[in-house]
This record gives structure tokens, C-alpha cells and sequence, in this order.
């Protein structure tokens, strides 16, 4: 599993990614005429999302604090890094016909884009930016608000939701996912406990 490779993303965030992502898809499918396959493949997939980051350099990757704005160049990298690393994939096991293989492309390619054309590495805005990608988007948003990082702990889960209550408002995120992602607190919580980081004391609590 080479989206394990590097300590840059634990193998509890990608389970917690891939769930959130599945039970925002799910919850989301029928108001926007979404199949199961298609719900599933959000599931398999969203792991991949943040590939490219084997290709970012140790002392950007793992840089305790903010990066400055030349590290964030390199950081924001990742995309591009990611999108090549996926066409390899694709090419070199022959799957450049299979439909669901879009899926996973635009998950990669398009999941830091906002609504609002605020995003990178492309800018999209509105309808450009794929389903798929906004699910993923709130997902990995969610997750790294509410987890622990080497420089931070995480917010509390209300804390975490009126932030992206803001950033739906702002026209940034899905407003549907992330009301998803609310209704859903439940089985959030439940995936959170379920796949916890090695570090102690960081899960976030509803409050």
C-alpha cells in the first residue's frame, strides 16, 4: 500500500478519510442522483487523494509550525505530483478504459479546489469542480481540523462544523456535504473512536 509509504498520512487518517467520504457520498447519492457504485468507488478512492505527497521533500512535509510561501509552493505541489503518479497507475495497468477510473482522477486532481475558484492547483469554480472531489474535500477538511498534528491538537468537533458551516456559506464548500457530514455526527464520531492516531489524548468530542 504506497499511500502508507510515508508517515505524512497515517493509516488511521486514510480509514477515517475513506469512511467520512463514504457516508457524506451516501447520504448525499440520492439528492444528487448519485449510483451505489459510484458511492463505493468515493470510499475505495478517497485514500488516494493526498498521493503525491510521497514526492514532497522531509522538511516541507514534516515541518513542525506554518510554512512560509515558498514551501507552500512545493507543498501545494502534491496535486500535480499526485495527478502523474495516478496516470502511471492507470497507464501501467491498463485501466485508461475503465469509467470509474475518472472517479479517481478527479478525486486526486481536484480535491483543494473550492467553489469559489479560491482553490489550486487549477482554480476551478462551480460546476467544474466534480462530486466526488467536494466529498472528499469536506472529508479531509473535517479530519485534518479534528486530528492531532505533530504543531497542534485538534478542534473539538463543533468547533470544526462551524467552520465549515462558514466555508459553506462562503460559497467555498458543497453546502450539502457538509450538512451531510452534520446529520451524520453520529457515525463520524463512531469511525473517529474506531481508528484513533497513536498519539494520546487527541480525539475530538462533540461538545
Amino acid at each position: 500500500d504506497f499511500a502508507n509509504m510515508r508517515d505524512f498520512e497515517t493509516g488511521a487518517h486514510l480509514e477515517r478519510m475513506a469512511r467520512y467520504s463514504r457516508i457524506i457520498a451516501h447520504a448525499v447519492a440520492p439528492s444528487h442522483g448519485l449510483s451505489d457504485e459510484f458511492v463505493e468507488n468515493i470510499g475505495l478512492f478517497a485514500v488516494l487523494h493526498d498521493i503525491g505527497k510521497i514526492g514532497i521533500p522531509d522538511h516541507v512535509l514534516l515541518k513542525r509550525g506554518p510554512l512560509d510561501p515558498s514551501e507552500r509552493v512545493v507543498m501545494e505541489s502534491h496535486v500535480v505530483k499526485g495527478c502523474e503518479l495516478i496516470e502511471k497507475i492507470i497507464a501501467d495497468l491498463g485501466l485508461g478504459d475503465v469509467p470509474d477510473s475518472s472517479v479517481m482522477r478527479n478525486i486526486v486532481a481536484c480535491h483543494h479546489e473550492y467553489l469559489d475558484g479560491s482553490g489550486y492547483p487549477r482554480g476551478l469554480k462551480g460546476d467544474e469542480v466534480p462530486m466526488e472531489a467536494r466529498i472528499v474535500a469536506v472529508a479531509d477538511i473535517f479530519d485534518a481540523m479534528t486530528s492531532y498534528r505533530h504543531y497542534t491538537k485538534g478542534w473539538v468537533v463543533s468547533e470544526a462544523m462551524g467552520a465549515l458551516r462558514d466555508m459553506a456559506v462562503q460559497g467555498k464548500l458543497d453546502a450539502s456535504c457538509v450538512s451531510a457530514l452534520e446529520q451524520h455526527l453520529d457515525e463520524i464520531q463512531a469511525v473517529a473512536l474506531r481508528y484513533q492516531d497513536d498519539e494520546p489524548d487527541i480525539l475530538a468530542t462533540v461538545d
